[in-house]
């Protein structure tokens, strides 16, 4: 009887301790969906940098007309993922639903998903 209580717990903790791909698939995942090959040293005139938002089925797309370091971060502040964006499209899946801010140049947003 003490065998079998024993392995009930062995696998009741297997089940309640996250696995490492469970960890992994929470990662915000970043896609390249288009690049602007037409890149003139834009770098000169950030004060004009464009940051296009848009959430459509659960994941945001962030078109950018200059090279720009978008920071995303959860309502609370803590910083959820950064990455420097080259002028295009890129779509950003988030794990959890919820809102969140952007932060690009000088563009803040509000994101919900």
């Amino acid at each position: 009887m003490r065998k079998f209580i024993s392995l009930l717990l062995l696998f009741l903790v297997a089940l309640a301790t996250p696995s490492v791909t469970n960890a992994a698939s929470k990662a915000p995942v970043w896609e390249i969906i288009s690049q602007n090959e037409n890149t003139t040293n834009r770098t000169e005139n950030r004060a004009n940098e464009n940051i296009d938002v848009d959430v459509r089925d659960g994941m945001v797309y962030i078109t950018v007309d200059a090279p720009v370091k978008v920071e995303i971060f959860s309502i609370l502040g803590q910083l959820i993922t950064s990455r420097q964006l080259n002028p295009g499209t890129v779509r950003l899946t988030l794990s959890q639903r919820g809102v969140y801010i952007l932060k690009g140049a000088s563009v803040t947003r509000r994101i919900n998903i």
